[in-house]
């Protein structure tokens, strides 16, 4: 299930496909900064997420005790990928320990994406059900998408604070 994530955070160089993706993102956005460039990495990645928990949420909303691990797996390899192609950008390739620093919070993100989706779609089938059958199912896919949206941005926005990010100095 995370055998490729475990792979990606111990390997010694970046995946193919995430230098692929960062050297694409760069041809064909040329005059667009490295940080802008990131953002819309990011941007990318959070709609792949949305669409994901989007389609994943729908069959939990319709048949309790679902499980959605797939959505849980892509969205974490998404996150870390999205980390690693942040810091290829940047013009300094993750360091080792910031590849297992990414691939740790990118499945702690995901988790707690899931957590969320849960409750979102356990919130969505009490809602009424006579008057629109379709309602409990839309309104829990739209909250998995929400969920799933919210956290790929949030994973772009911490490795975009972390590779770009300006050093304050410290008083002490």
């Amino acid at each position: 299930m995370y055998e490729a994530l475990a792979k990606a955070a111990l390997a010694a160089e970046d995946p193919e496909r995430v230098i692929e993706t960062a050297r694409r993102m760069r041809e064909r956005h040329p005059k667009l900064s490295r940080e802008e460039v990131a953002r819309r990495l990011a941007s990318r990645a959070a709609l792949s997420c949305a669409a994901v928990g989007f389609f994943a949420s729908v069959p939990a909303a319709l048949v309790p005790g679902f499980p959605a691990a797939p959505d849980v797996t892509h969205q974490a390899r998404c996150l870390h990928r999205l980390a690693l192609a942040v810091a290829r950008v940047s013009g300094r390739p993750a360091s080792a320990l910031e590849r297992l620093a990414a691939a740790g919070a990118s499945v702690l993100v995901a988790g707690a994406v899931q957590a969320a989706r849960r409750q979102a779609v356990r919130a969505s089938r009490r809602l009424p059900v006579k008057r629109a059958p379709l309602l409990p199912v839309l309104a829990a896919a739209a909250a998995g998408a929400a969920a799933s949206y919210a956290g790929a941005r949030l994973a772009g926005f911490l490795a975009g604070r972390r590779f770009f990010g300006r050093r304050r100095r410290r008083p002490w």
